[in-house]
C-alpha cells in the first residue's frame, strides 16, 4: 500500500510539470504575438523608430520578430540617407532594401513599396534640377525652363522633392530678370570680344547693316574696333570694347589668364555684360568653364552671377 501511494504521488507530480510548461510556452507566444500586431501598427502609421523598440522588447525573440527587426534596420538606413538627399549614400542602402526577403510582413512590405517609389522619384527629380541649373549658367533659358516644368510636374511624395521644387522659384526669377533685361536692351549693340589679359582681338556687329560692314571693315584692319550704339545711349558707351575690357579687368580684382576669352554679349545704358570663358584643363571636370559678369563703367563696380540662382551680387 506505501508502494502505491509513492506511485501515484510521483504521477501526480510528473503531471503537473508538463501543465506548467506547455502554460509558459502559451504565454510566450502569445506576448510575441501581441508585440507583433503593436509593431505592424506602428509601420502603418510610419512610426518606424518606435516598431523597431517595440521588437526590441521580446527577450527571447523567434525568426519572425529578428527578421522584421533586420529588415526595419534595412529600411530607416535607406529613409535617412534620402531624407537627406545623399543619392550616392543612399543607393547601397535601398539595394539591400530591395533583396531583404527574409520577411513577410505586409506592412512592413507595404511601406518598403512606398519608400521605393518614393526614391525613384526623387532621383528624377534631381536630375531635372540639376539639368536646368546648368543649363541656367550658360544661359540656355529654353532648355532650362523645360526641365523646370518637368520637376514641376512631378507629384511631391517626398520632402526632397517639394524643396527642390521651391529651390526652382529663384531660377524662374533669374530667367524672367534675365528676359527683361534683354528685352530692354534690344535696341542696343553687343560686341564680341576674344581676348588674354594682355591684348585682345575685337569684333563687332550692329542692327545696322550699314555700321555692321563699317566696324567689320575697321576690325579687320585695326585689330580693335569700337562698339556702335545708338546715340540715345550713356557716354559710357562711347568707350572702345578695349577701353571697356581694360577697365572691367581694372575693377574685378580678379587675375585672369593669358587664355581667358572675354566675351561682351550686352549693353545697357548703366553696365555692359561680359562672359569669361575659361580654357581649363579638360579632365578637370568641376571647373566652371564660364564665369558672368556686369561691369558699370560709371561707379567702376563688377557683380558676378551666381551660377546657381542666376542673380548677380
Amino acid at each position: 500500500m506505501l508502494f502505491s501511494l509513492i506511485t501515484l504521488s510521483g504521477c501526480a507530480k510528473f503531471t503537473g510539470g508538463s501543465v506548467g510548461s506547455s502554460s509558459a510556452s502559451t504565454t510566450a507566444t502569445s506576448s510575441t504575438a501581441a508585440v507583433l500586431t503593436k509593431a505592424d501598427q506602428q509601420i502603418s502609421h510610419q512610426k518606424i523608430t518606435a516598431a523597431i523598440e517595440t521588437l526590441a522588447t521580446v527577450k527571447n525573440p523567434d525568426a519572425s520578430v529578428t527578421n522584421l527587426a533586420t529588415g526595419l534596420d534595412h529600411y530607416q538606413k535607406a529613409a535617412d540617407a534620402l531624407a537627406k538627399n545623399e543619392l550616392s549614400l543612399a543607393k547601397p542602402y535601398f539595394n539591400t532594401l530591395e533583396n531583404y526577403h527574409e520577411t513577410n510582413d505586409a506592412s512592413f512590405l507595404k511601406v518598403r513599396s512606398t519608400l521605393q517609389h518614393q526614391y525613384q522619384q526623387v532621383k528624377l527629380a534631381n536630375n531635372y534640377y540639376n539639368a536646368a541649373r546648368d543649363e541656367l549658367s550658360v544661359h540656355e533659358l529654353a532648355a532650362a525652363k523645360t526641365n523646370i516644368d518637368k520637376l514641376d510636374q512631378i507629384d511631391p511624395v517626398h520632402p526632397v522633392i517639394k524643396a527642390l521644387q521651391k529651390k526652382t522659384l529663384a531660377m524662374k526669377q533669374a530667367i524672367m530678370n534675365y528676359e527683361a533685361s534683354q528685352s530692354t536692351s534690344s535696341g542696343s549693340d553687343s560686341s564680341t570680344v576674344v581676348s588674354s589679359s594682355s591684348s585682345a582681338s575685337v569684333a563687332t556687329s550692329s542692327t545696322s547693316s550699314s555700321s555692321a560692314s563699317s566696324s567689320a571693315s575697321e576690325s579687320s584692319s585695326s585689330g580693335t574696333a569700337t562698339s556702335s550704339a545708338n546715340s540715345s545711349t550713356s557716354s559710357s558707351s562711347a568707350q572702345t570694347t578695349q577701353d571697356v575690357l581694360d577697365g572691367f579687368q581694372a575693377a574685378a580684382g580678379v587675375t585672369f589668364t593669358k587664355t581667358d576669352q572675354f566675351n561682351i554679349v550686352k549693353q545697357t545704358t548703366d553696365y555692359y555684360q561680359i562672359d569669361v570663358l575659361h580654357n581649363s584643363d579638360p579632365a578637370e571636370t568641376d571647373t566652371n568653364l564660364t564665369d558672368v559678369y556686369r561691369y558699370y563703367p560709371v561707379s567702376g563696380q563688377v557683380t558676378r552671377q551666381d551660377s546657381v540662382t542666376g542673380v548677380f551680387k
